[in-house]
């Protein structure tokens, strides 16, 4: 069980690479969409605010869900190779940030990009201002999350 290395499907560096470019087609397409969105709301015309919208939601089926599956599936295969998930509080911490991040994302975000698609007036940017409330916090947890891989920090 614990001791157990499962087998590599590429070599080690190459899961590592896979990974790594996960993080940053993941990472930036979460930043950039942000910043895509608030540049949209600053010329204060719906149709450009929605067009963003409905780019964000391109962008999250072109980038961030495909980022999502290389981290996390090159980040498991990795984990194994290093003692297992549990026993190392560093993985640990960072996939349940990573899965709250998920949870924020498909709870929140996707729902509230779906209604600014439909929705004009103050109801648009009440779910805009929403969306960004939420999406600061969708941001804030893989940022740790990547701090957490990059430091290897012992927790507990």
């Amino acid at each position: 069980a614990f001791g157990y290395r499962y087998p590599l499907v590429f070599p080690y560096e190459w899961h590592k690479a896979l990974h790594i470019f996960g993080a940053v087609i993941f990472v930036g397409n979460i930043i950039v969409t942000g910043a895509w969105m608030l540049l949209a709301e600053r010329t204060r015309d719906p149709s450009v605010i929605q067009f963003a919208a409905r780019t964000a939601n391109w962008a999250d089926v072109l980038f961030t869900g495909p980022g999502v599956i290389l981290v996390l599936w090159n980040g498991l295969v990795l984990a194994h190779q290093l003692n297992g998930i549990y026993r190392t509080s560093w993985i640990a911490a960072a996939l349940g940030l990573f899965a709250l991040s998920g949870i924020v994302w498909v709870v929140f975000l996707i729902p509230h990009q779906h209604r600014l698609i439909q929705r004009s007036g103050d109801e648009f940017l009440r779910t805009l201002h929403r969306w960004y409330f939420w999406g600061i916090i969708a941001t804030i947890l893989p940022l740790v999350s990547l701090v957490l891989m990059v430091v290897k920090p012992t927790l507990w």
